[in-house]
């Protein structure tokens, strides 16, 4: 069957689930800078330049990985894993050279829509050739059906990333650039944001794409402009989306959710998990990456028991697993998950 997704809320049927095998720290240059660490100084993050993972850290993540894939399949849904990638290996350009990183988090840089995936022009050079450890399927599902897009590549010089203004978002409008959990999914209405992770160009590129089969793209700027916004907007079924309260405000949040119910959660209903790698690759917000099975059921952190007790309040019921370097590998559940088929249609949920 070729891909079948729209939405995060539909029941889920198939699924691909990361792995930590074989990672390492990107090489420390502009683009993971801009990316990963727009924060910090380069001094800072220079060490981890290249270098492999602590073996501990993989450990557990590839435990909880599996705790996840088991958890998965025991709800009856087709579980996939990447094909293995040594991230160690160098790769070159004409224009630069860098190692990898991993395949830990499947869903950002693949997006599928309906029938339809795309893979994504992300904007991390130890990213260009992620999407690889994918192809087997993604030649899969094109024999099944699946219409499958790639975005331009870029280039990625050094000109596509400014770092001198850290308010702002580092991509400058020079290559079409975004990552797949730029884009949140409500049937034929796609909120697009615009931050380090994704630019204004991509955004572009999308619309000519996708607007000609009947979809409407929303700009989401200004928000939140360090990376993904799957851990700031959160829908969980139609006509109820959760919000991160300490980005967005009653008076500030993407209007496409005016007329739906709002549950607020902020930095004081999380646990922070340990970045167990020094500096952080993500925020304390990523507690706030779930999966969700259906639009009663979510997979969360088990640490998250804040979380669980205000989605309970609202009718969804919560499996808690562990995910213990969540913050070390700069992924929750969401991250490391991309749902190819969910049961369900394409549908309007804003006529």
């Amino acid at each position: 069957m070729p891909v079948q997704s729209n939405n995060d809320w539909d029941p889920l049927e198939e699924i691909i689930v990361g792995t930590a095998d074989n990672c390492v720290h990107p090489t420390m240059n502009k683009s993971t800078h801009s990316f990963m660490y727009g924060g910090e100084q380069l001094k800072d993050i220079q060490h981890f330049n290249g270098q492999p993972i602590d073996q501990w850290i993989v450990d557990e993540a590839n435990e909880d990985l599996e705790g996840l894939a088991n958890c998965l399949t025991g709800l009856g849904v087709k579980v996939m894993r990447p094909d293995s990638v040594d991230h160690n290996v160098k790769f070159k350009t004409p224009e630069w050279e860098t190692t990898g990183w991993y395949t830990f988090c499947p869903r950002d840089l693949l997006l599928p829509l309906d029938n339809m995936i795309i893979d994504c022009p992300s904007p991390m050079r130890a990213r260009y050739f992620e999407s690889r450890a994918y192809y087997k399927y993604l030649y899969k599902w094109m024999h099944e059906g699946t219409q499958w897009i790639t975005a331009p590549k870029p280039i990625l010089t050094d000109d596509n990333y400014q770092l001198d203004d850290r308010s702002d978002a580092t991509l400058v409008n020079k290559e079409i650039i975004f990552d797949a959990p730029n884009i949140v999914r409500l049937g034929r209405d796609l909120l697009c944001q615009v931050s380090n992770s994704g630019n204004q160009l991509g955004f572009e590129w999308l619309k000519t794409i996708l607007e000609p089969k009947g979809y409407r793209l929303h700009v989401a700027e200004k928000y939140y402009s360090f990376a993904h916004f799957d851990s700031t907007v959160l829908p969980l079924r139609p006509g109820l989306v959760l919000l991160n309260a300490s980005r967005l405000s009653p008076d500030f949040y993407p209007p496409i959710f005016k007329d739906w119910d709002k549950i607020w959660v902020g930095e004081d209903d999380l646990f922070t998990q340990t970045a167990n790698t020094g500096v952080a690759p993500c925020s304390p917000y990523i507690g706030l990456n779930f999966l969700s099975v259906n639009e009663e059921l979510v997979i969360v952190d088990e640490k998250q028991e804040k979380l669980r007790r205000i989605l309970g309040k609202h009718g969804i019921d919560t499996i808690g697993l562990p995910c213990r370097q969540s913050r070390s590998m700069s992924g929750g559940f969401h991250c490391q998950t991309l749902d190819t088929k969910r049961k369900g249609s394409l549908q309007d949920y804003f006529k």
